[in-house]
């Protein structure tokens, strides 16, 4: 685009815009190294059992619910750059809770809000702070690419976090939680060096910024996308959220005796993250070789087996499945971000992409608060309806897929 700013403006601008790429690349990779995904089922499950663990899981997912659209207006409305710093913020509340009220159940709630709105404010607006500065610069077109290299580097240091947590986790399981409370501060320090990207015009009031991009879905194909956002929501996390408890009972521990549980279950996601990154370079070629429906699917497939897998086979060998779990998460929402930015106007980007991740979350929440109650500590159980789920949105994807297919052929990216 062209900047509609005087040309002395414009020369400072783009040399800060053109830092922000440089520095996107490492936000990316300290929002992504979270040595605290590591311990924080073992930690729960230890102090509230099964039922506790999945119901502090449902209060996070439900908390994004609430934050979710209007951390999405707030970077619509006033920048992107603010609404990232509240990440870290927001991160180190949770985690200062984490470490020193820990065995409280209220505490662990509270961090997990916390962490919820970390979250909920990082959705969305990181992939519209790249897209936005690509687009002032000119080049917009590079973002796919740009975007897939970015999360590809940063599941690679995303495995030293998940390495480092499980290690640090034989020593005690809140020391992971420390070390994520500085790397948040870490986050929130290079955000003070961000630049907001010049804006084409400002968001609406909160409802007629809904509206709005709720208006986009009139579009079938970006309709669909939008449906599989929010099943991806599910479809990433079944293979996931009772992994750690599932892999202790297969190494013959216990919530009051973990043993190497940590450690181990480090190393399958420092695996996992590997993968990710790999599937995160391989996104855009597949989506482009196949078509981004028949690519998306697949992805979802795969986490659906996964998790049947597990319900199925209490077996190290299942190890071998679980560490494909990061591909969904790591290369599915490249792809829904590349086809969705270009029809959809800059200053409701993140409010849409809010609006699609908050159905996810809403879903899931729900899902956990409703299995919380009868999970008592049978893990196995658990994974089995997560599993029947996962299968339900698997063919529900497909069948509608195949619809749009017919009466809208591909989708570009």
């Amino acid at each position: 685009m062209e900047f509609p700013l005087p040309e002395e403006i414009r020369r400072r601008l783009v040399p800060a815009l053109e830092r922000n790429l440089r520095l996107i690349g490492w936000h990316e990779i300290l929002t992504s190294t979270a040595p605290w995904g590591v311990v924080l089922m073992l930690f729960n499950w230890a102090r509230f059992d099964v039922d506790g663990a999945i119901a502090l899981s449902g209060i996070y997912y439900l908390s994004v619910v609430v934050f979710e659209v209007p951390s999405g207006w707030a970077s619509d409305r006033f920048g992107r750059v603010p609404t990232l710093r509240l990440v870290g913020l927001a991160w180190m509340a949770a985690f200062a809770c984490w470490l020193v009220l820990g065995d409280n159940y209220l505490a662990m709630a509270a961090g997990n809000v916390l962490v919820a709105a970390g979250y909920a404010s990082l959705s969305g607006t990181d992939v519209s702070f790249h897209y936005d500065t690509l687009e002032a610069l000119g080049r917009a077109d590079e973002f796919a690419d740009r975007q897939a290299r970015i999360v590809a580097r940063a599941r690679v240091f995303g495995t030293l976090g998940a390495i480092g947590g499980g290690a640090l986790g034989l020593i005690d399981l809140r020391i992971p939680f420390l070390i994520s409370f500085v790397l948040a501060g870490m986050q929130f320090a290079l955000t003070l060096r961000f630049e907001e990207p010049p804006h084409l015009g400002q968001a609406d009031s909160v409802i007629g910024q809904v509206r709005r991009c709720l208006g986009y879905l009139s579009n079938i194909p970006l309709r669909w996308i939008f449906g599989y956002g929010i099943a991806m929501v599910v479809l990433e996390h079944v293979a996931f959220n009772l992994f750690t408890p599932w892999l202790a009972e297969t190494l013959g521990d216990t919530a009051e005796d973990v043993g190497a549980t940590p450690l181990i279950s480090g190393f399958v996601l420092a695996a996992m993250g590997l993968i990710g990154g790999a599937a995160a370079r391989l996104s855009t070629p597949a989506a482009r070789r196949f078509g981004v429906r028949p690519v998306l699917v697949f992805y979802g497939a795969l986490s659906a087996l996964i998790v049947t897998m597990m319900a199925a086979f209490q077996h190290i060998v299942i190890l071998v499945f679980v560490v494909l779990r990061s591909i969904q998460g790591a290369a599915a929402p490249i792809l829904i971000s590349a086809a969705v930015a270009p029809h959809v106007e800059q200053r409701h980007r993140a409010t849409l992409l809010s609006l699609n991740s908050l159905g996810g979350r809403a879903l899931w929440g729900a899902i956990l608060v409703l299995l919380a109650g009868g999970a008592g500590d049978n893990v196995a159980r658990t994974l089995t309806q997560y599993a029947l789920i996962s299968w339900v949105l698997v063919v529900a994807t497909l069948a509608t897929a195949a619809v749009v297919r017919r009466r809208h052929g591909t989708v570009a990216l």
